[in-house]
């Protein structure tokens, strides 16, 4: 049994029982290994909390560098990511369960305690997907690529957060286009 099952086991718990109910125990009984082999891979539930997020962050990277691969138009790639990001929220079953009966796990994620030098859920998310960005998209993005990424990241949790509103999720990603990708023949400052 190899780390990677061990997580993989962990974020189908999580759906299933939430996140409070996760532990070392229960994810070497689910997977059928001896819980010292799960302890001996990750020492402790914070570790594997740290392994199941780090999986999390490298899977929504890699769809941030699919998702509009092919698309040649800056906006419309945008807008796509966008809309393809809102619906894995929704159809992530570990992160709805978490979502609507343990949103504190969540809230506690995306805002920094204070005096805490620990990046925030949202500052992980951008480390994770702004290498994704391509150079012809990097060089439209305002006010920069970091500060674009991190605010289409903000609009899809705060509708991740709130999901029933008055905009469509197609509304919502052509709003974030036009907010972060500059026109190539705009002056540079807006």
């Amino acid at each position: 049994m190899d780390r990677d099952r061990l997580v993989e086991v962990g974020v189908g718990l999580i759906s299933s029982f939430g996140a409070k109910a996760l532990s070392l125990t229960s994810v070497a009984r689910h997977a059928g290994v001896a819980r010292a082999t799960a302890y001996r891979m990750f020492g402790g539930r914070d570790a594997l909390v740290s392994a199941i997020l780090q999986h999390e962050l490298g899977l929504i990277a890699d769809k941030m560098g699919e998702w509009g691969a092919d698309e040649p138009d800056i906006a419309k790639r945008v807008h796509l990511r966008a809309v393809e990001s809102l619906r894995y929220i929704r159809e992530h079953a570990a992160l709805q369960y978490v979502l609507t009966r343990e949103p504190e796990e969540i809230v506690r994620a995306l805002i920094p305690t204070r005096g805490s030098n620990e990046p925030t859920l949202i500052d992980l998310i951008v480390d994770a997907t702004l290498p994704e960005i391509r150079d012809d998209e990097a060089a439209l993005l305002y006010p920069d690529p970091r500060g674009a990424v991190e605010l289409m990241i903000r609009v899809a949790y705060s509708c991740m957060l709130v999901p029933d509103g008055h905009l469509t999720d197609d509304q919502i990603a052509d709003l974030t286009a036009r907010a972060v990708v500059q026109n190539p023949d705009a002056a540079t400052i807006r």
